[in-house]
C-alpha cells in the first residue's frame, strides 16, 4: 500500500479544486455544489493571498472561513 492509499484509503487520484480565492459567499457556494457531483475531489479555496503589489486583494479572510464551513455542511 503506496502513502496516497493510506491517507484515502482507495487508489484512485485525488483532485483538488475550487476558485483560487473566495471573493464572495455565493461564489464558493455555488463552485461547491457544482463539484460535489465529482468523486475523489477535496475543495478548497484561498482566503488569504500573498500581496503581489501594494493595495492589491489580499484575500477576504476570516470571514471566508465561515463560507467554507457553510459550504462543507451544505454539501
Amino acid at each position: 500500500m503506496n502513502h496516497f492509499q493510506k491517507i484515502f484509503n482507495q487508489t484512485k487520484p485525488v483532485i483538488i479544486a475550487g476558485p483560487c480565492s473566495a471573493e464572495t459567499e455565493k461564489q464558493v457556494l455555488e463552485i461547491a455544489h457544482q463539484l460535489k457531483k465529482h468523486d475523489n475531489l477535496i475543495f478548497r479555496a484561498g482566503i488569504w493571498k500573498p500581496r503581489t503589489r501594494p493595495n492589491s486583494f489580499e484575500g477576504i479572510g476570516l470571514e471566508g472561513l465561515e463560507w467554507l464551513q457553510k459550504a462543507k455542511k451544505e454539501t
